[in-house]
C-alpha cells in the first residue's frame, strides 16, 4: 500500500516581504525623515534667531559706547567753528576732541592726530542705527533691525527732543533709547516716518523674510502715533550720559538759588 508522501512547507521565516509590509515600512521611514526634517529646520531657524538678537545686542552696546566716549570729550564748537552738539530725536552729531586714529598712519596730513578735534554722527536710517566718522567720511552701519530710537537732551530742568550748542551751550545730559520689537498695538512713534510697507512695492518688494521685524510691520498696520512726550513702552536699552562741566546758555547769569 502507497501511503502518500507529506507536503514539506517552508518556514515562515524564510518567506519573503509581500508588497503590502514594503509599502508600510517606506511609509515609516518617510514620516521619520521628514519628522526629523522638521526639527532640523527649526533647529536652524532657531539658530539663526538667536545669531541675528546676539549680533544687535553686541551693535546697540557699541553704538551706546561710542556715544558715551564722545560725550566725554566733548566741545562746544568745531575748528571751524560748527556747534559741538547738534541733535534731534532721531540723530545726533558730536564734535569731539582727542586722539584721531584715523590720522595716526596719515603722514601727508599737515593736521595732528593728537587733541585733535573730529565729529561723529549716529542716526537712524532704515531699520538701522549707521554711524559716520567725519574724519574718513565713511558710514557704517552698527546694528539692523532697530524699531525706533530717541535721543533726549537735558538743559539742567527738562528733557528737549532737540538740542543745538550754538544757541544753548552743551546739554547737561544725554539720553539714548532703543527699542527693538514693534510696539503693542501697532503704535508708531510719531517722530519717525511711517514704513512704506504695501506689498508689492518698490520697498516691500525688497524687504528680507527673514527679519522679524520688517515681517510684523508688513503684516500688521499702523495704529496710533505716540509723541516723543507721551508714556512710551519700555525701551529694551536706554543710556543716560552725564556731560561734566556742562553749562547750557539758558543757565549763564543765574544765581545759585536757581539752579537746581
Amino acid at each position: 500500500m502507497n501511503l502518500p508522501l507529506p507536503v514539506r512547507r517552508s518556514p515562515r521565516s524564510l518567506r519573503g516581504f509581500t508588497l503590502l509590509e514594503v509599502l508600510l515600512a517606506l511609509g515609516i521611514i518617510v514620516l521619520l525623515f521628514a519628522a526629523m526634517t522638521t526639527v532640523f529646520d527649526d533647529l536652524v531657524d532657531a539658530r539663526t534667531r538667536v545669531d541675528r538678537s546676539m549680533a544687535r545686542t553686541e551693535g546697540v552696546v557699541a553704538a551706546l559706547e561710542l556715544l558715551a566716549r564722545s560725550a566725554d570729550s566733548v566741545v562746544t564748537t568745531g575748528l571751524a567753528g560748527e556747534a559741538g552738539v547738534v541733535g534731534d530725536a532721531t540723530s545726533i552729531r558730536i564734535v569731539r576732541s582727542g586722539v584721531a586714529t584715523v590720522r595716526l598712519a596719515d603722514e601727508s596730513s599737515s593736521i595732528s592726530p593728537i587733541q585733535d578735534r573730529h565729529a561723529v554722527e549716529l542716526a537712524f536710517r532704515d531699520g538701522g542705527l549707521v554711524v559716520r566718522d567725519e574724519d574718513d567720511g565713511d558710514t557704517r552701519t552698527l546694528v539692523d533691525g532697530i524699531f525706533a530710537i530717541r535721543f533726549r537732551y537735558h538743559d539742567g530742568r527738562a528733557w528737549s527732543a532737540s538740542w543745538n550748542s550754538d544757541d544753548s551751550g552743551l546739554p547737561v545730559a544725554l539720553e539714548c533709547s532703543i527699542w527693538t520689537t514693534p510696539w503693542p498695538d501697532a503704535a508708531w512713534p510719531a517722530w519717525i516716518p511711517e514704513p512704506e510697507m504695501e506689498r508689492g512695492s518698490a520697498v516691500g518688494s525688497e524687504l528680507d523674510a527673514s527679519s522679524d521685524l520688517e515681517a510684523a510691520l508688513v503684516e500688521a498696520e499702523i495704529g496710533e502715533l505716540l509723541g516723543i512726550d507721551d508714556p512710551l513702552p519700555a525701551a529694551e536699552h536706554v543710556r543716560v550720559i552725564s556731560i561734566l562741566d556742562a553749562v547750557p546758555v539758558a543757565r549763564l547769569g543765574t544765581t545759585a538759588e536757581d539752579r537746581p
